[in-house]
């Protein structure tokens, strides 16, 4: 199967907003690469505490006429078997797909899982305004919450949250983690299927719910890491505040070098606690039903 990256090709900064692309995994065909990670970062060892509450999200997709692939995206450990990520790292079945099936993988490394490691998803909820960005593309609700079967595998478990978002201020560090593009110049992709993790720069607030992140440096998100965390560090204690949206690319290139947009967590935490109510009471339902 080909990968149909998802990260995005798209957005802005406050000069760059013209180039604004929502793009879906079915949009992604002309980006095909045979894996996917953090640009200009390195492999997160099982012992760090991001490997603990980091998990990769496998989709399947098979279209109407037959067509089959797959991607990847990153997700964070939320109580009760399930995972926060992006929204538009679920695809439906429904006019495009006809069949969907989506994997939760537990290993830092995806080419040497096993079976133990993989997860099916049996449920998600994606924000009813997903999309539906303001006037200059900012806001787009890119948030979902994911549920599935089984049990964390050892030694994984449920990420912190920062709770104080005034911490998130221009020029502070923070720490991207995902599966995705380790480089590309938006044709040439290369990747290893490693979770690795990077350092970068706040930039500024975009919008109500999301912040701009400094990729001018060679160092980043990319294709693959989309929902994956971004982490705040605080008295050697790792925080999931952000989770990866989108990013553009130096004069519209779609290598994701100039920018990338984070959903902040606390500013979906309505939406998130909301879901995983929702998911808990679907999965009490089918439960008394299989009776």
């Amino acid at each position: 199967m080909k990968l149909i990256n998802v990260s995005k090709a798209l957005v802005l900064t406050t000069t760059v907003l013209a180039g604004l692309v929502a793009c879906s995994p079915a949009s992604q065909n002309a980006v095909n690469t045979q894996g996917t990670s953090i640009i200009g970062g390195e492999p997160v060892e099982t012992s760090d505490s991001i490997a603990k509450t980091t998990v990769a999200i496998i989709a399947s997709v098979q279209t109407h006429d037959g067509q089959e692939g797959s991607f990847i995206c990153t997700g964070s450990l939320l109580k009760n078997n399930m995972v926060l990520t992006a929204g538009h790292c679920v695809p439906v079945v429904g006019d495009e797909y006809k069949e969907v099936a989506i994997y939760i993988i537990f290993n830092t490394d995806i080419n040497k899982m096993e079976r133990t490691d993989v997860r099916l998803v049996t449920d998600a909820v994606v924000h009813e305004d997903y999309g539906k960005m303001g006037e200059q593309g900012e806001d787009a609700n890119d948030v979902a919450v994911l549920k599935f079967a089984g049990n964390m595998a050892p030694g994984y478990k449920v990420a912190k949250f920062l709770s104080d978002e005034s911490l998130l201020v221009p020029g502070t560090k923070v720490t991207l983690a995902g599966y995705g593009l380790i480089e590309t110049d938006g044709v040439n992709t290369k990747s290893d299927d490693r979770l690795r993790k990077v350092d970068v720069e706040i930039v500024e607030s975009f919008g109500k719910t999301e912040i701009l992140l400094d990729q001018s440096q060679g160092k980043g998100a990319c294709h693959g890491d989309s929902g994956g965390p971004a982490f705040l560090e605080i008295k050697g204690q790792q925080y999931v505040w952000g989770i990866t949206s989108r990013g553009a690319g130096k004069d519209g290139k779609d290598d994701c070098s100039l920018v990338s947009v984070y959903t902040k967590v606390k500013s979906q935490a309505d939406f998130i606690n909301g879901a995983m109510k929702t998911l808990q009471k679907r999965a009490k339902q089918t439960a008394v039903a299989a009776k």
